[in-house]
């Protein structure tokens, strides 16, 4: 790597770390959404004092969330305790998971594309408001994008040397993220029919590291497992037991229902949260088996380019940055994705390949916007879903431009 291209980025890396920090310092206390937030700072608390997980219901133990979130609050509040100093703490670090998540992305830049165009992802990620959003809410959002980076580097890294070592540092990353948000757990799966179709590497040897790689999976989530089976009297719940109200939610065409809860306890009769999921689930199912008779073209449009458009579309940008106003967000926001989604779609239809060091790799980033976008459009198509894919989107657009750079070179327009 060039010392120029090494000194940019190392300054960029520092002057955005150095503003993030900046805002949670001075504006930390505004950035407490009193949602979700709460309710893993409670989790957290509740797990210290008692020793048993919960969410939502203090009183009973949870198989609604994953633990990673709660387990890295508990593990700064068994340190500074409660309050402010240690949420701004928590913020803080937030800010360095996405300062390594955009070293993450020039390693897979440069390996995919060139030193040039990671450069570019990287500039082009690390001002995105909402990125400086998530490094300021305390949700999964920050953490997720890092494991989601670190996932894909490792699953190239598996991919470019098929052996052992990389078998075992992919289940166990795979199993990482999964603790982090469930939804990454069937894309390794994506990824290795992939591989399979591919030919890239011998069916036999990837029979075996797969299992390898599944093995570690299993041993990594196998206290989760038996946990939530002594916790829900018995039931196997590999991930968890949340898919009722992202799917209720998801029924409601080309909004986002504020105000569905007045809905749903017309039809919640007990206080128990894993009760009144089946209840979601099974309501939920009826409202698309009655939109598709009654509205067939609205509830069609709506689970294709409806809940498309929302994912990636909608801007999640809750609480401005100061400084930052809306607007602004709404045009980073579709400087990326325009030329981003340009990008894919030309390297998707592209014969030649030679001045791509690793399409493989592209397409494997390709592979997993698909899958969680496909995810996202069966349950809830949240732009706040979205936001930690938005740096791979970020690649593709400094792709795109720095193909645009030179076509306008080659015309003597630059």
């Amino acid at each position: 790597m060039r010392w120029t291209n090494y000194r940019i980025l190392l300054l960029i890396l520092i002057v955005s770390f150095l503003l993030k920090t900046a805002v949670v310092l001075i504006h930390g206390a505004a950035y407490n959404y009193h949602s979700d937030d709460r309710e893993y700072i409670r989790s957290a608390q509740i797990w210290l004092d008692t020793g048993v997980f919960t969410y939502n219901d203090p009183t009973r133990p949870t198989v609604f969330i994953t633990p990673a979130l709660p387990l890295f609050i508990a593990f700064f509040m068994k340190i500074l305790g409660t309050g402010f100093a240690m949420e701004q703490t928590l913020r803080i670090v937030q800010t360095l998971m996405i300062t390594i998540s955009l070293v993450l992305l020039f390693v897979l830049g440069r390996k995919i594309f060139s030193e040039k165009v990671a450069l570019w992802a990287v500039g082009l990620a690390a001002f995105y408001p909402p990125l400086w959003l998530v490094s300021n809410f305390i949700f999964t959002e920050a953490m997720f994008t890092l494991v989601v980076l670190l996932l894909v580097y490792v699953a190239l890294r598996a991919k470019e040397q098929p052996n052992v070592k990389w078998a075992i540092a992919f289940g166990f990353i795979w199993a990482l993220a999964v603790y982090v948000r469930p939804t990454i757990a069937l894309w390794p799966g994506v990824f290795f029919v992939v591989l399979l179709y591919g030919r890239q590497i011998i069916w036999m040897k990837l029979l075996k590291l797969g299992l390898i790689t599944s093995i570690v999976f299993v041993l990594c989530l196998m206290p989760w497992w038996v946990r939530n089976y002594e916790v829900s009297g018995g039931q196997f719940i590999p991930l968890t037991k949340a898919g009722g109200n992202p799917l209720l939610l998801g029924t409601y065409p080309f909004t986002v229902p504020a105000l569905f809860m007045d809905e749903q306890r017309t039809w919640h009769t007990t206080d128990d949260l894993w009760v009144n999921d089946a209840l979601d689930t099974k309501h939920a199912i009826q409202r698309i088996k009655d939109g598709f008779q009654h509205s067939f073209w609205t509830y069609l449009s709506w689970y294709t380019i409806g809940k498309f458009t929302l994912f990636w579309g909608d801007v999640f940008y809750w609480l401005p940055i100061p400084g930052v106003p809306l607007v602004v967000a709404i045009l980073y926001h579709y400087l990326l994705l325009i030329p981003g989604f340009l990008g894919m779609f030309k390297i998707w239809r592209q014969q030649n390949s030679s001045h791509i060091p690793s399409k493989s790799g592209a397409i494997t980033i390709i592979g997993l916007l698909a899958y969680m976008t496909l995810l996202h459009m069966i349950y809830l198509g949240h732009s706040r879903y979205s936001v930690p894919l938005m740096p791979f989107v970020a690649l593709f657009a400094a792709y795109y431009g720095s193909l645009k750079v030179e076509e306008w070179k080659k015309r003597g327009k630059v």
